[in-house]
């Protein structure tokens, strides 16, 4: 059926629907003015074969009787006919003209006296509502969305606004019918609750329509569910009765959801679509939830597919062109959902050339990535650049190798081939080893800085537990998220995590160990860079250390460093005196870290006295940190 015959099906069908309605208000005044004839008996003359009300479809959909079908259309027609209410009025019903429960019973064929409980369709679908605290004395008065249901208006429940979406098929075409007709299978053999997953890019919007393309159904994408319980139940009772009344998939997207999903599950009585990622944990024990695996997303089909999005954006670039310029972008980054791709697009559409679209293209895609390590990691925002650090040669040369090493393995692993060999040990891991203050944190923000890429510090605090299981799943909730961007890695004291297996003398010895042997996969397999910090080097377990591609010892810096340290601090508006003596501040014992505190303590102490910053300012915060230190400051009369 084309879209034209669809609109004017619909439109005879609203026509006739409504005729059918003001036949049977008539014949309802009729019988309460004491006519013969029951609406519910007999239909109107002018009914045609095959053609079924929309009254009839909700008794077949909330299991209506013939009284309660009754009741809903002496409801309607009392707020549809100004003639049905009068007459409703002066038959003994509620002041305002809303039928009562034993004006019902008297009009009405086959009454019961259980129509209005709480648990009869009536009220449990909130299809009408009772004016008062007794409902049997109470006018009856029919809900809103039901009375647009009954009288043919399109409408959704404004109760759910801001919670559910819908969603109304598009026109058909072509689809990846294997997965869809798994899903169909997956509907009709497995129950009402269908796990749509793949590995790295969660199915998401685009995957819903395919489906509603194929079917010609309609969804109800949730959004947003209330945190009360009390709340959460009524709520999820009008979702199932909106999807009842469109025939629609209930969508829940698992990345959005809290903890209540199994009581949401459990509740709801419509086909849910479930839109998961391949980690996503699902613990049900009253839910049957059968799991269908979409194709894994690669970077050569996260490319062409950006690059199409892209043209659809506006983008004036030949297709072959956006595909390569974005193809480093979607090896790099495995964005979680089709809204990131659509705003990656966007962002490209507009680009002059290659090379722009190529920029646009990572920083969009980047953004993205961000999603799922931010609820779980610190995010370091730094500009810092390795030409900031002031180390010895050797070891500037080795953080240079890490950096080239990042920007390169794409074309090593992928282009030359070295990642055939298998997917082991393709990630890079460092360990940075020095006193605190040495500039190990400083390092790692200018090795992501010079990739392009996030560094996220991971909170040992929020990740070690000591309930057994724990640890690993946190770790596993890192590593997983970390994996959609390649992002920098930081174990800041990793020896707390890294330290040396010990020997298995109880059950608590053998699950550290655990904790330890998972660890050292996952790192391993990690396709990142992973960066270890630690001022214990031999605490570190020699497992990770056979491991570890890069060691790099941060040196306390001798004097010369320091001057340069000590200059480096001041940004170039901040305003020195002349009697600053750059080395006899050089002389004291301070590493970089306590430095720059003691540079910012001093600016703190000349801004208050109004003037520039002096030496006096730099020596009475020099001694501050050195007294925080407990370390003597050697030459003391050379500082001050």
């Amino acid at each position: 059926m084309t879209v034209a015959h669809a609109a004017d099906a619909t439109v005879a069908w609203t026509e006739r629907n409504q005729r059918w309605l003001v036949s049977h208000f008539a014949a309802l005044r009729e019988r309460i003015a004491g006519g013969s004839g029951s609406p519910l008996d007999e239909a109107p003359e002018d009914d045609e074969p095959g053609f079924v009300p929309a009254l009839q479809r909700c008794a077949e959909l909330f299991g209506l009787s013939r009284f309660e079908r009754g009741v809903l259309l002496l409801c309607a027609g009392v707020a549809l006919d100004a003639g049905l209410a009068e007459a409703v009025a002066r038959a003994g019903g509620h002041a305002q003209g809303r039928p009562t429960f034993p004006l019902a019973m008297s009009l009405l064929p086959a009454p019961h006296w259980d129509a209005l409980s709480p648990q009869a369709p009536l009220r449990h679908w909130q299809l009408l509502h009772p004016d008062g605290a007794l409902p049997t004395e109470a006018g009856l008065r029919i809900d809103e969305r039901m009375l647009h249901y009954l009288s043919g208006v399109a409408a959704i429940d404004e109760r759910l606004d801001g919670m559910v979406e819908p969603l109304a098929p598009p026109a058909a075409g072509s689809v990846p019918a294997t997965w869809i007709a798994q899903v169909l299978d997956a509907f009709a053999h497995g129950g009402d609750c269908v796990q749509l997953q793949r590995t790295g890019h969660a199915p998401g919007r685009d995957e819903v329509m395919q489906l509603l393309a194929a079917t010609g159904r309609q969804a109800l994408w949730v959004r947003d569910l209330p945190e009360d319980p009390a709340a959460l139940a009524p709520t999820l009772r009008l979702v199932d009765r909106e999807a009842a009344l469109a025939s629609a998939l209930v969508v829940l997207d698992l990345r959005a959801q809290p903890a209540r999903l199994d009581r949401t599950l459990s509740a709801l009585r419509s086909p849910v679509l479930l839109l998961a990622s391949a980690d996503a944990d699902l613990a049900t024990s009253d839910v049957r939830v059968r799991s269908v695996w979409l194709p894994a997303a690669t970077p050569a089909s996260r490319a062409t597919d950006l690059a199409l999005r892209a043209q659809r954006a506006g983008a004036a670039l030949p297709l072959e062109t956006l595909e390569a310029a974005v193809a480093e972008a979607s090896e790099q980054f495995a964005p979680g959902s089709n809204r990131a791709l659509d705003d990656a697009a966007r962002a490209i559409g507009d680009a002059g050339d290659a090379d722009d679209a190529r920029r646009r293209a990572w920083a969009a895609l980047r953004e993205h990535s961000r999603e799922g390590l931010d609820r779980l990691a610190q995010r370091i925002e730094s500009t810092t650049t390795l030409d900031d650090l002031v180390l010895p040669p050797a070891q500037a040369g080795l953080l240079a190798d890490i950096g080239r090493q990042l920007q390169q393995r794409r074309r090593v692993y992928r282009d030359w081939g070295f990642a055939g060999k298998g997917a082991r040990g393709l990630g890079i891991t460092a360990l940075f080893t020095g006193e605190s203050g040495t500039g190990k944190t400083m390092a790692a923000e200018a090795i992501a800085n010079a990739a392009g890429l996030d560094l996220y510090r991971i909170d040992l605090a929020g990740t070690v537990s000591k309930y057994i299981g724990e640890t690993e799943k946190n770790l596993r909730r890192i590593f997983d998220a970390a994996e959609a961007s390649g992002a920098v890695l930081l174990f800041d004291e990793a020896d707390a995590l890294f330290g040396k297996r010990s020997e298995v003398k109880d059950s608590h010895d053998r699950y550290a160990n655990i904790e330890t042997a998972y660890l050292l996969q996952r790192i391993e397999a990690y396709r990142g860079l992973a960066i270890l910090t630690t001022n214990m080097k031999g605490a570190i377990d020699k497992a990770f250390l056979r491991r570890i591609r890069f060691v790099v010892q941060f040196p306390f810096p001798d004097e010369a460093a320091r001057i340069e340290l000590w200059r480096r601090q001041f940004p170039a508006q901040a305003p020195l005196h002349d009697d600053i003596r750059w080395p006899s501040l050089a002389r004291l014992p301070l590493a970089g870290g306590n430095i720059r505190a003691v540079a910012l303590n001093a600016a703190f102490l000349a801004a208050h006295e109004d003037g520039p910053i002096a030496q006096r300012h730099l020596a009475a915060a020099a001694h501050a940190e050195l007294a925080k230190l407990e370390r003597s400051a050697g030459v003391r009369g050379g500082a001050a």
